[in-house]
């Protein structure tokens, strides 16, 4: 197996925890929203729509750089381009704590995007070029759980460095250093001679066009869609709250607290619930999450919809380490890193569409208030979530 060949160049043990490190760094892009307010306060000449894109411009570098990691990966190797990725996302997280310049501070964010999007892709195609069948559906799991670990982490710095000042936060990035040391100690040294042998042997490189063709662009969209539900309740719950009249502005966040260490638990359990259903698990975990937005819309209650909250959280969490997983397998060796390029675009899109596509919905069912856009996003989750049940499992995953 490629997997156990890979392996024997670092002890096995060292292996997890390097290849689920480099997850806690997928979002923290987000680590500065909260500086906002200080920064406009900092630089009074810049319009707030160039201060709030500090937030959003990573996002852009992140999709061409998962785009390019994959040829990238190849002249340097999977495990050089992850370091250099990490090493970026270092020097540019720390860049804004010593420069004046708003402008330069706004290039090293797009630079930082670069350096997360070059190892975006690989916190998702290395566990499944190193594991197979269960195991990289529990290791799936795992990564989810860290990414969401990831974002506790983040908010909780951040909060508190804030408090010094917006130049702190920035401080956040050091969490860099021991990902890196982390990623350099444990994974492997790939393209070793008896690795690329069996490359050689088994490898079915194919082209972008060509995956898309297949089931791979059904699975990137299921995760356009599913971000979007994601987002629709990110975006949605604390005005659901406030308008329905039985909580305040700060209950919801704690609401979306509650549905990031949801989608920490569920990621954890991940792996047990795929061993009991298989396929299922992803029809289940939307129609779930459906049942629960749905009830949410016409919660009355702050304990019910917490409750209904980390439902939707520990169902959501089921349906991204899926999707990745099975795009390896049906990609085939060699072509994991790609495929999980295509599902991270996917990903991209659906955050900076699902705006457009809730003024729309708004739109078409005649109220922008958000029980009823909540109300229309479940019915249209549990179709997809139906229509999934035809989907057919890859026999590699259910070996």
């Amino acid at each position: 197996m490629r997997g156990k060949t890979a392996m024997t160049q670092q002890p096995k043990w060292r292996l997890a925890p390097a290849l689920l490190s480099i997850s806690i760094l997928l979002t923290s892009a987000n680590a500065v929203a909260g500086t906002i307010p200080l920064m406009v306060k900092q630089f009074p000449s810049v319009p707030l729509s160039q201060i709030e894109s500090l937030t959003t411009i990573p996002s852009l570098s992140v999709l061409i750089f998962v785009i390019l990691s994959n040829p990238i990966a190849k002249k340097l190797g999977n495990k050089v381009t992850v370091l250099v990725g990490v090493f970026i996302v270092l020097l540019a997280g720390l860049l804004p704590i010593v420069v004046n310049s708003f402008w330069l501070i706004l290039g090293s964010r797009f630079l930082l995007g670069a350096g997360i999007g070059l190892f975006n892709a690989m916190a998702y195609s290395l566990i499944s070029a190193y594991y197979e069948g269960t195991r990289r559906q529990t290791m799936m799991g795992y990564q989810g759980s860290v990414n969401s670990l990831g974002n506790i982490l983040m908010f909780l710095i951040s909060s508190f460095l804030i408090g010094f000042g917006w130049r702190q936060v920035y401080l956040y990035y050091f969490i860099a250093i021991p990902v890196l040391f982390l990623f350099w100690w444990g994974a492997p040294n790939d393209q070793t001679a008896e690795v690329s042998a069996e490359r050689l042997s088994s490898q079915q490189p194919t082209s972008f066009g060509r995956l898309l063709k297949g089931r791979l662009l059904v699975y990137a969209l299921l995760v356009l869609f599913s971000m979007m539900i994601m987002q629709t309740v990110i975006v949605k719950i604390s005005g659901l709250i406030l308008t329905a009249g039985y909580g305040k502005i700060a209950d919801g966040s704690i609401a979306l607290a509650i549905l990031g260490v949801a989608n920490m638990i569920g990621g954890t359990l991940y792996g047990r619930l795929f061993k009991l259903i298989h396929r299922l698990i992803l029809p289940v975990g939307l129609l779930v999450a459906a049942i629960a937005l749905f009830a949410m819309s016409r919660s009355n209650s702050l304990i019910l919809t917490f409750t209904l909250t980390a439902i939707a959280g520990l169902s959501t969490s089921l349906v991204g380490p899926y999707l990745f997983a099975e795009s390896a397998e049906i990609a085939g060796k060699g072509n994991e890193t790609l495929a999980s390029s295509i599902l991270i675009v996917g990903i991209n899109v659906g955050v900076f569409i699902t705006p457009y596509v809730l003024s729309g919905l708004s739109n078409l069912i005649g109220s922008d208030q958000p029980a009823p856009i909540l109300a229309a996003v479940s019915v249209i989750l549990a179709v997809i979530g139906v229509l999934t049940l035809w989907l057919k499992e890859s026999t590699a995953v259910a070996d």
